[in-house]
């Protein structure tokens, strides 16, 4: 009888333990120091986010703790973390997340909190656009390798969708845009997003969405938050009392995430009827910006266009975007030399060391993905050659940067462009092996085939450096 009572208590704790593993895996009080509460950033700016400057109150993230890659086990599943407003983010009662008494763990964050997630999807839904801020998804996974010690995390922000924003006003003809609805023809309103790699897929459910419109001065401000992808040809219908106006966006538009795209928009009546007059303008901070070209459209329908008398200031693309590969964060991924490695995101364009006998590898860890490694002490670098830039302005370069020390200078890495060495702003590295970004927008040359270096000596690189998300973008 004692063996079967020593038999059925074992039982117990064991099943007592596997139904803790996930989320309850450490038995704190939440007066507990180790319990985990989060700052806020959105791109470079901080606590800001969709439609306004600053979070509301009670806005309410959901919060993964994971160890290791992918979120097939994690410690802690879809906390709900609110805030007053203010942008730091804590947890109530069973929602609190605790640090494990031992190990790093790593944060993963999405916006807008769903109680009902499909497994690891989040289900995203535009339809509806009267409330932008309540339908913008936000996604951080840069919260990593923190431990109970570690100080408050900052959950860095990015936006997943698009945002279109129309500033139209009335022209010839059209005295005022009172009353004003917009409708986009057609687009998707559905998808998913899959919270550990934070990719948006599966866009469907094509309908007719009506825009949020507000009124200005003369002119009324016209925001909707569409989920990335193509938008040549899609219809978008202005509607007024006294007619209606349709625009058919350009080929060959697409829409990127994270991304605020801006027009001037004037309904005007002309020679062949009610006409739109489109001209790109603005900026913002807590979104890329891309200003929209111009076109004129007729309101017959027939498609046709004309550049009009305003010519646009350009639309920003990405020409290059290199991030070394899609592999996950594994301590069992191998050291590759640039000469054999196969998995880069740009195929076009020749990736070499700037000397063999001092080389760079491509290496990933357990908590990051794919990147050239730069080891310390060693006069090194890497080129990338065969970028095609041509016809593009206003070039910008920007890449993530990350040392093995923290406090270590983002100015250690020299950049060059065609040979030009290019000034990198001053920086540091905060705290070891996370990531920092770099920003360079002035002397890069445009040209059907750019050659960008990246080099250190060996004497001012007494950490080694980590390099990834090699991107550059150019007006056209």
């Amino acid at each position: 009888m004692k063996k079967k009572q020593l038999l059925g208590a074992a039982l117990a704790l064991i099943v007592l333990g596997n139904s803790c593993k996930n989320d309850d895996y450490r038995n704190v009080s939440p007066e507990n120091d180790g319990k985990v509460s989060f700052t806020s950033s959105i791109g470079q700016g901080t606590g800001t986010r969709v439609s306004g400057n600053n979070w509301d109150a009670n806005d309410a993230i959901g919060v993964f703790m994971k160890q290791g890659a992918g979120l097939a086990t994690p410690l802690a599943t879809n906390k709900k973390y609110t805030t007053s407003g203010n942008g730091n983010f804590a947890g109530q009662g069973a929602e609190i997340i605790n640090y494990p008494e031992t190990g790093a763990v790593d944060f993963i964050a999405y916006y807008p909190y769903s109680s009902t997630l499909s497994g690891t999807n989040l289900p995203i839904d535009v339809t509806t656009q009267t409330n932008p801020a309540a339908i913008d998804v936000l996604y951080a996974n840069n919260a990593t390798g923190l431990t109970k010690a570690s100080p408050t995390a900052n959950l860095n922000f990015s936006h997943k969708l698009s945002k279109i924003e129309l500033t139209v006003k009335g022209g010839t003809g059209v005295p005022n845009v009172n009353g004003l609805q917009v409708v986009y023809n057609g687009i998707n309103t559905t998808a998913t997003m899959d919270l550990a790699t934070g990719t948006v897929a599966d866009a469907a459910n094509a309908k007719n969405v009506t825009a949020k419109a507000t009124a200005g001065t003369g002119s009324q401000l016209v925001e909707a938050i569409v989920i990335p992808g193509n938008y040549a040809a899609k219809e978008v219908i202005f509607t007024l009392a006294s007619g209606t106006f349709k625009w058919t966006i350009p080929a060959n538009t697409s829409f990127e995430a994270g991304k605020k795209y801006t027009y001037d928009i004037q309904l005007q009546t002309g020679s062949t009827g009610n006409e739109v007059a489109v001209t790109g303008t603005g900026t913002i901070t807590d979104w890329t910006t891309v200003p929209g070209g111009s076109i004129n459209v007729d309101a017959d329908g027939d498609g046709g266009t004309d550049p009009g008398t305003n010519p646009g200031t350009g639309t920003e693309q990405t020409l290059f975007m290199e991030a070394f590969g899609t592999a996950p964060a594994s301590k069992d991924f191998p050291k590759y030399r640039l000469a054999v490695y196969t998995d880069f995101s740009e195929k076009g364009v020749v990736y070499s060391d700037q000397d063999p006998d001092n080389y760079v590898d491509i290496r990933a860890t357990s908590t990051m993905n794919p990147h050239v490694w730069i080891p310390a002490s060693r006069t090194t670098g890497f080129k990338i050659e065969g970028i095609n830039t041509t016809g593009a302005t206003k070039l910008k370069l920007s890449y993530d940067i990350t040392a093995n020390a923290g406090g270590a200078s983002v100015k250690v890495i020299k950049v060059r462009a065609n040979g030009q060495e290019l000034t990198v702003p001053a920086g540091s590295v905060a705290t070891g092996n996370t990531y920092v970004a770099v920003n360079i927008d002035a002397g890069i040359p445009t040209g059907n085939s750019l050659t960008l270096e990246f080099s250190t000596t060996n004497t001012e690189n007494t950490a080694g450096y980590r390099i990834d998300n090699i991107k550059l973008v150019g007006t056209k």
